[in-house]
């Protein structure tokens, strides 16, 4: 359930460029709709993160699930530092410049939401 929430929110975000109108309402900080999108993507991503690292921690967690699951979680967690910094490199920009690029901040959460995708469903 909480891929198909995650996958969901970053398919909103590949699809949203910057709007040339204002929106109705934007949370404190945002420059426009998709630097707000892009940042809730990037919060929902970092709660998944944090979840699968729960998993790993957790005293309970068999050593096969373990291993099955770490470089999954260590690619994710790379590729999401990553689209942190092209989201940040993009607020930078937006706030001087209402056309700058959106293409590196999608592109880096397409490589995180395939990531997600690709991390093998495991019980324990």
């Amino acid at each position: 359930m909480k891929r198909i929430a995650i996958l969901l929110a970053l398919c909103l975000v590949a699809g949203c460029k910057p709007s040339t109108t204002n929106p109705a309402t934007l949370a404190p900080g945002a420059d426009n709709q998709f630097d707000q999108v892009t940042y809730q993507a990037l919060m929902t991503v970092q709660a998944s993160l944090l979840n699968l690292q729960a998993t790993l921690l957790n005293p309970q967690t068999s050593a096969e699930t373990e291993s099955v699951l770490k470089p999954y979680f260590n690619q994710a967690s790379a590729d999401y530092d990553l689209a942190v910094i092209a989201w940040k490199a993009y607020h930078t920009a937006a706030a001087s410049d209402p056309n700058a690029s959106t293409t590196a901040a999608q592109d880096a959460l397409s490589r995180v939401q395939t990531d997600i995708q690709n991390t093998p469903k495991v019980t324990q």
